[in-house]
């Protein structure tokens, strides 16, 4: 089947096809010259540029023209379709300020089951500067330059330590809050920054269109009628993704509403509804659910905006967030958390660890690698105590695509490796211990120069969802094709 090329008739929108998020799968590689789509077609999937899967799009989901719909809907000003509904992701970035890429998720009845918090540390965090295994003299030698020695590393008692800009996790491991799980990641891993995310998110079989957190939340509870869940990042969480489950999109809680332009002059919510659903009616329904319940999301989140909105949210306990990205999103999270919601997920993205050089000696506090760590550190040791008694029903648990290699490079930094360490903290972890194993990193113990996985990232997360999330008896839907290990680790 030849590919279909724009007309005078369907003009080619370059967002067309990343907000087809079921006909088109975006393929990153570091090398970014290699970057592409795979589009679903009628003969099967096809590698094309994006000019190309814009051209596509147009020509099988041609779509509305934004006047008629307009005129329809009862609008009476200008409007254009990118000043009522842009952004790449989920095509509402004006609409709503600053909510085009992450997604939150909220239910609207408290549970037993934990609020669970996943970190996603993107872009390959280097699992043995996190917990350097300070006693291996392989490692030792295999980093003259960025290694993390006994005398600098924080102790965690036997083989390895912690980064010394850890000083918080190190806080919650010594009170029993956080467990360590070395050679974690996925078997299948292919040192391809979005490929390896994508496998880890959808943690199923690549014809599979959800992902893990999704089936998790479809299979304990109902997939319509509520919001229950969130990601605050850079990438929206396929994790969450699934065709019979729609989550809004939220950057910032203290922006998370409808743009002034559109609420003057009698403007009604109703009446974006309408043009929202009929602009975006012939684009398969997926973008008119997620504007309808992204709206539904406002109304119900007004409160709480509010609040961020006007600068009147206090951490309690004196939580100190870092004045990051991350830290804000966490802070969203706790007070989201704390105000009755029901919130059940949080998904968040810790970026900016792709560490090719000049990742920065053990004790630089202005390091690249020190920077990162002590980031991470200090939002998850503020959650822990801005929630309070809430922290004994929380979960967090840390993921990454990969981790890097052994020996260090000429650039002092690390190429794409295999296995890497998880962190997972919580009022129900069984913490201060150190889970799984890691050989010594002599070159014979290697995977192509790489720490080699011993522990399935499943396995940890299957422990997480049976044990914490209460969804034990549907793991097998959850994690198709994995069978967890007769020996749990017994991280929580």
């Amino acid at each position: 089947m030849s590919t279909p090329r724009s007309t005078s008739t369907v003009a080619a929108d370059r967002h067309a096809p990343l907000v087809h998020e079921d006909l088109v799968t975006p393929m990153h590689h570091h090398d970014e010259s290699r970057n592409h789509l795979v589009v679903r077609t009628e003969d099967g999937p096809r590698v094309m540029s994006a000019a190309d899967a814009a051209s596509y799009i147009a020509h099988v989901r041609p779509p509305a023209c934004p006047h008629e719909v307009t005129e329809a809907a009862g609008w009476r000003g200008p409007v254009r379709r990118r000043t009522v509904l842009q952004g790449a992701a989920l095509g509402l970035g004006a609409l709503l300020a600053e909510s085009a890429v992450p997604r939150y998720a909220f239910a609207e009845t408290a549970t037993q089951r934990d609020l669970l918090v996943v970190i996603f540390i993107r872009g390959g965090a280097d699992g043995l500067s996190l917990v350097p295994p300070v006693q291996d003299s392989a490692y030792l030698a295999a980093r003259p330059t960025i290694r993390v020695t006994a005398s600098q590393a924080l102790p965690l008692g036997g083989a390895v330590g912690l980064n010394p800009a850890m000083t918080g996790l190190k806080a919650l491991y010594d009170a029993g809050d956080l467990a360590v799980v070395l050679g974690a990641g996925n078997p299948a891993v292919r040192r391809s920054h979005f490929e390896d995310m994508n496998a880890m998110e959808w943690a199923a079989p690549a014809n599979m269109r959800s992902g893990w957190l999704a089936r998790h939340l479809t299979s304990s509870g109902p997939t319509t009628g509520t919001i229950r869940a969130i990601t605050r990042g850079s990438q929206v969480a396929l994790s969450l993704s699934a065709p019979s489950m729609e989550t809004p999109a939220v950057a910032e809680l203290a922006s998370f509403g409808l743009q002034p332009t559109y609420t003057k002059d009698g403007v009604t919510r109703e009446r974006i509804t309408a043009i929202v659903d009929q602009m975006y009616a012939r684009a398969g329904g997926g973008a008119a659910l997620t504007a309808r319940s992204t709206l539904d999301a406002v109304a119900r989140l007004a409160d709480q905006r509010a609040i961020a909105a006007e600068g009147k949210y206090v951490p309690a306990n004196g939580a100190a967030y870092p004045d990051t990205t991350f830290g804000k999103g966490m802070r969203d999270v706790a007070q989201i958390a704390k105000a009755g919601k029901g919130l059940e997920v949080a998904c968040i993205d810790n970026d900016d660890w792709d560490m090719h050089r000049n990742l920065g000696v053990a004790q630089d506090t202005n390091g690249w690698m020190w920077r990162r760590a002590a980031d991470l550190s200090a939002g998850i040791t503020a959650l822990r105590a801005d929630l309070g008694d809430l922290w004994q029903r929380t979960t967090v648990v840390t993921m990454s695509e990969f981790g890097r290699r052994v020996q260090e490079n000429g650039d002092q930094g690390l190429d794409h490796g295999h296995g890497n360490v998880m962190f997972v903290a919580g009022g129900g972890v069984n913490g201060g211990k150190v889970y799984g194993t890691m050989p010594s990193l002599a070159p014979a113990n290697l995977v192509q120069g790489d720490v080699p996985i011993t522990t399935d990232y499943r396995q940890v997360l299957s422990e997480v969802v049976g044990g914490r999330l209460l969804n034990g008896g549907n793991l097998a839907t959850i994690f198709p094709g994995f069978t967890p290990s007769a020996t749990p680790l017994g991280v929580v």
